[in-house]
């Protein structure tokens, strides 16, 4: 609990408190400098942590930099921060892990604008830290694991994972997730999109109050095929308050949604969400769980004809109860497909038509 009332102060906390002085990192600078402007830049990050203040903002250039140990408040901002991430230029390229120090005191810690390749993008046990990462770019990165790591709040947003390095040879092995574990009192991940991971792209278990994952899309994730895994996997035993997977676009995953543990006493829903492209043989969501698990206002993208012959009821619901395994409640469901947020990130059902079939 007291990661949460921590989280709740940070929320309600002045503004004006969170962003103080700039620091630059540059390729070219030099760590004997103050770097206070572009011309005088420190040429290591970990040079411009030792010298910020809580609050303070790293402004990194493009190029390549090695990764430093996080023991204080700071945004860390990359060349490409806050731009449309399809239209980056030279990126800022992280080459090692920025781990969260022990030592820090309840930091509030925002990664912007930075890009990682095959390395542990973040780590480290930080009691109440509180870490945003937007904007960022995640290729063929190894997972973010969250186990024992203490924060008050993860939250992950407009960011793209892609468990495939860049100009990696064909047959070269993917990632297998980008983010696992837990031990986070809140972990909110939205509008990203994962693709291409061997396993669960969100693969979580470990003590928290709150996970949820909101208006994300998912393509060829559990491209293994393991029944055991999915695009999302999410063991609830010790989530305490609420599990949602909500309003996210599933493409060709296969299972999309695996949820398992004690679900029974606290809100656990998979809704709204559309499931496309779902492998043959393979179900979209599965529960693990001995309680039902809510899966209403989904669609599932099945035939509702035969040509220009509307089918049966009874056809349409056994074709999507085909796509789902274990006690899972799926009526009402939305037969329109529609996404009424376009391109979007996430799935965003037509609103006169989301949740309105009823299954027989």
């Amino acid at each position: 609990m007291m990661r949460i009332l921590i989280l709740l102060a940070v929320w309600f906390a002045p503004f004006t408190v969170l962003a103080q002085n700039t620091l630059y990192v540059r390729s070219g600078g030099a760590d004997s400098q103050d770097g206070k402007s572009e011309s005088s830049a420190k040429k290591t990050l970990q040079a411009a942590i030792t010298a910020a203040e809580n609050g303070d903002i790293i402004d990194v250039g493009p190029g390549s930099f090695a990764g430093a140990t996080i023991n204080k408040g700071v945004v860390i901002q990359g060349a490409n921060a806050n731009y449309d991430i399809a239209k980056w230029d030279v990126p800022t390229v992280i080459t090692s892990t920025l781990t969260m120090a022990a030592s820090a005191s309840s930091p509030i810690v925002t990664l912007v604008g930075l890009q990682f390749g095959p390395i542990v993008p973040l780590a480290g046990t930080c009691e109440n830290a509180n870490i945003t990462i937007y904007n960022c770019k995640f290729i063929g990165a190894k997972p973010i694991s969250a186990s024992g790591s203490k924060w008050a709040e993860l939250f992950v947003t407009a960011s793209v994972f892609d468990a495939k390095a860049e100009g990696a040879k064909p047959g070269t092995a993917a990632s297998a997730s980008a983010l696992t574990g837990g031990d986070v009192g809140i972990m909110v991940v939205r509008e990203n999109s994962f693709k291409n991971y061997t396993k669960a792209a969100l693969d979580v278990a470990g003590s928290m109050q709150i996970f949820r994952a909101s208006y994300n899309e998912f393509s060829n994730c559990n491209a293994s095929a393991d029944p055991q895994q999915g695009a999302v996997r999410c063991d609830a035993s010790k989530i305490e308050q609420e599990v949602t997977i909500e309003n996210s676009l599933f493409t060709g995953c296969a299972p999309s949604v695996v949820v398992s543990g004690t679900i029974a006493g606290k809100t656990v829903a998979v809704k709204r969400n559309s499931f496309r492209q779902t492998p043959a043989n393979a179900v979209a969501v599965k529960n693990l769980a001995p309680t039902a698990l809510d899966a209403t206002c989904n669609a599932f993208n099945v035939p509702t004809k035969d040509k220009d012959k509307p089918l049966d009821m009874d056809v349409i619901a056994a074709s999507i109860r085909k796509l789902v395994t274990g006690s899972v409640t799926i009526s009402p469901t939305n037969l329109n497909t529609s996404d009424a947020d376009g391109d979007a990130i996430g799935f965003e059902p037509e609103k006169d038509a989301a949740c309105a079939t009823t299954l027989p």
